[in-house]
């Protein structure tokens, strides 16, 4: 298997000058360079709005032991490896490349694969009752009907017109 790796790594150059010929052939010198050109810039883009952020928080779950973590991530090294193969010229790197990226940002979109409408946030976190405390919402209370009998006003008389 690592024999096939290094082969096609090595092979990657000779296919990718082969592919730009092709391409060149059929769209124009130009067209293929501006489309080469282009999809540099969107690998860039991509590794842009991954940030920096992303890629401390991916070399860390990359040194976790925990599997979770990093399966956790693998929606955010597909969008950094993507980006990668889409910042390196040549249009065989750029269609893996666009293959990684628009696969990773399929939960985002909604059309997830086998899970259906997975999106992420939506994982049930378990606490026990001395883990957490209930903060009081105002645009809730305010929103949240009276437990008062009808008629009994939520205001005092005084408090209506300003005076105290």
């Amino acid at each position: 298997m690592v024999k096939w790796i290094a082969a096609a790594i090595l092979l990657l150059p000779f296919i990718e000058l082969g592919v730009f010929a092709l391409v060149a052939s059929a769209l124009g010198l130009a067209w293929a360079l501006a489309l080469a050109l282009g999809t540099s810039l969107a690998g860039a883009l991509v590794l842009k709005a991954t940030g920096r952020g992303q890629l401390v928080r991916l070399r860390v779950a990359a040194a976790d032991p925990d599997l979770a973590v990093f399966q956790a991530m693998a929606g955010s090294m597909l969008a950094v490896l993507g980006g990668v193969l889409l910042l390196v010229p040549g249009f065989v790197t750029d269609a893996i490349g666009l293959v990684l990226v628009l696969a990773s940002l399929r939960p985002w979109i909604g059309q997830a694969g086998p899970r259906g409408s997975h999106r992420p946030g939506d994982e049930v976190v378990d606490l026990t009752p001395e883990e957490w405390e209930r903060v009081p919402d105002p645009q809730i209370e305010r929103h949240r009907p009276d437990d008062r009998p009808p008629g009994e006003s939520r205001h005092t008389p005084d408090s209506r017109n300003g005076s105290a």
